[in-house]
């Protein structure tokens, strides 16, 4: 992971039934393969394990290549990690969950940042300070419930200061809390979101349910054609949230099901910018 020199995790593998970001990047024959963001270890993934769907008219759509993924831990006998898509339900790969992961990214840039202004070596301050800490939460939690490592830090504060305090670095901890403090002051961001809309009956309905749709909104937005067949909506934090729009692409979704022919609507994504 990006400044970090040494193994994200102590452990050299993950644990069964632990949710892991993958990202894919090769369909075999027998399965597709793909690499751990957060381990290092490869992965595969059994056709069979990717989808409850009985056909598949596509992969590209079920298992997307070189895109960070939530899999599940499904055997960890050997270095390379046999993983699942299987217990996906459509909200695995939402905003909220990859959030947890893209959390760990966060935790990293602190100590990136404390090891500049302390003047110390990050390899060896987060091999002292996060290998610990990670073995106490892992001893907690069940595998399935187990809190990203940042959001173990902000709620257990007092271990953390004894696991400074046993360590060489224990001058630095005021400075990490400022810094972990200061991480949690939540800054104005902009929510977009790509809507796919599908218009058998041509551009005219496409029209008609963007236009009883726009009716609905109470905040400033922008509406832009992408790429074919995908429009951006966007908007500010300060005025809506990710539920604004997953109503806004609903009401679409529901209105497009009126016309005849039916428009398909389908999100491709929420992110925050």
């Amino acid at each position: 992971m990006s400044f970090l020199n040494c193994s994200f995790y102590e452990l050299n593998k993950p644990l069964i039934d632990e949710r892991v970001i993958v990202i894919f990047n090769t369909y075999d024959e027998m399965n597709i393969k793909g690499k751990l963001v957060e381990y290092n270890n490869d992965v595969f993934l059994n056709y069979s394990d990717a989808t409850r769907k009985r056909s598949v008219s596509s992969w590209k759509k079920i298992v997307p290549l070189n895109v960070p993924t939530i899999a599940k831990v499904e055997n960890n006998d050997s270095d390379i990690i046999q993983v699942s898509l299987s217990f996906l339900t459509e909200n695995t790969n939402s905003k909220e969950n990859m959030e947890q992961f893209n959390k760990n990214n966060q935790l990293i840039k602190i100590f990136k940042k404390l090891s500049i202004i302390e003047s110390k070596d990050m390899t060896e301050l987060w091999k002292s300070i996060i290998y610990p800490i990670d073995k106490h939460r892992r001893e907690e939690y069940e595998v399935k419930d187990i809190p990203c490592l940042l959001d173990y830090c902000n709620n257990e504060q007092d271990l953390i200061e004894s696991i400074f305090k046993e360590s060489i670095y224990y001058d630095i901890y005021p400075k990490f809390i400022e810094l972990l403090n200061n991480l949690s002051k939540e800054k104005p961001y902009r929510i977009i979101s790509k809507i796919d809309i599908v218009s058998p009956g041509g551009i005219q309905n496409t029209k008609e349910i963007l236009n009883k749709a726009i009716q609905t909104i109470n905040f400033n937005y922008s509406l832009v054609y992408d790429t074919a067949p995908t429009f951006k909506f966007e908007s500010s934090s300060i005025e809506s949230s990710d539920d604004d729009h997953k109503s806004f692409i609903k009401f679409l979704e529901i209105e497009g099901q009126k016309l005849n022919p039916k428009t398909f609507i389908r999100c491709n994504s929420i992110v925050h910018v």
